[in-house]
């Protein structure tokens, strides 16, 4: 999907006896299923929200109050997402997995959708959230577990670098018909430079390196239509099974790596102002030579076939300079 028209949710709709429930229902709408909870009955928050291909973008303003993730939730709900919090205005508390985090303006965090998790917010706050697939965030198990639910500051690396980029993306939202491009290169610099924190304990450093090589060979290796991994798994010299035990410690097994690498590079493509190449010879430029195969595959990954894609795309892009 290209982008979806900004949506607007808001307890000014309903009565103030019925705010927290309605805001329960609109974050959970929102996001994934959350229980909420608020000191008084008379709450009031707002919620603005885009999604820009498999990212979704969202401004949060609400007075003060407590939203939780359940295991109960997460069990009805696995979804394979991460969450980033940027804290624009306010303070929060974030726990999840026996860390605390507390974030000021500016300073964010990143957290798992598909693990218990709670935001405090004691006082009127604005939040911007994004949340992406796991696989957007290209680091190993190890890696993700050191970065996960600690505070990142504003005024250290990345933070210094990241948040004024996380800032200007929320802020083009409505006012910019394509900021898709910088909503990737952003989640691509937050990869690189998280990449570049973490410190791997040498007893999973062997299967995160392991992890690393296949998935750098992956990228490699895109445009060949016999990658497989098979192929992979010989490229590092470990079994397929073992590297299908590795990926899956991920939350993604081979093949989806793969084809979600591959239409990730087709999506780009076709979001490019070079229309040259025809929409057959994207996917094939990126091992996905049969059509049919391939506009189903993107289309179950962004809502929309390939042509169709490229059809919005250009439409945007003249609506932005018109």
């Amino acid at each position: 999907m290209v982008r979806s028209a900004t949506r607007v949710l808001s307890t000014r709709s309903v009565s103030g006896g019925e705010s927290v429930d309605y805001w329960r229902h609109v974050i959970s709408d929102a996001f994934v299923p959350l229980d909420a909870v608020a000191p008084e009955p008379e709450f009031r928050g707002e919620v603005r929200i885009d999604r820009l291909g498999s990212t979704l973008v969202s401004q949060v303003d609400a007075g003060p109050h407590r939203v939780r993730r359940t295991k109960a939730m997460i069990g009805a709900s696995e979804r394979g997402y991460y969450k980033l919090g940027l804290q624009v205005r306010g303070s929060c508390l974030l726990v999840q997995d026996g860390r605390e985090a507390v974030l000021g303006p500016g300073d964010f965090a990143i957290y798992d959708t598909d693990r218990p998790y709670t935001l405090a917010f004691g006082q009127p706050t604005s939040m911007a959230v994004f949340m992406f697939p796991r696989e957007r965030l290209r680091l190993a198990a190890g890696g993700a577990r050191q970065i996960l639910g600690q505070r990142i500051a504003a005024d250290d690396e990345p933070g210094a670098l990241l948040s004024p980029l996380f800032r200007r993306l929320v802020h083009r939202l409505g006012r910019d018909t394509s900021p898709m491009p910088l909503a990737d290169a952003v989640l691509d610099l937050l990869s690189a430079l998280l990449a570049e924190q973490v410190e791997v304990p040498s007893g999973d450093a062997g299967h995160d390196s392991l992890v690393l090589r296949a998935q750098s060979y992956i990228d490699a290796h895109l445009s060949d239509p016999d990658l497989c991994p098979d192929a992979v798994a010989a490229a590092v010299h470990i079994s397929t099974r073992y590297l299908q035990k590795l990926f899956a410690e991920q939350g993604s097994g081979v093949a989806g790596w793969i084809r979600a690498r591959r239409l990730e590079q087709c999506r780009r493509d076709l979001a490019s102002p070079d229309p040259a190449r025809s929409v057959g010879a994207v996917g094939a430029a990126w091992g996905l030579p049969d059509a049919a195969h391939f506009s189903r595959a993107f289309k179950a990954a962004y809502g929309m076939s390939p042509r169709e894609f490229r059809r919005h795309a250009f439409a945007h892009r003249q609506e932005a300079f018109a």
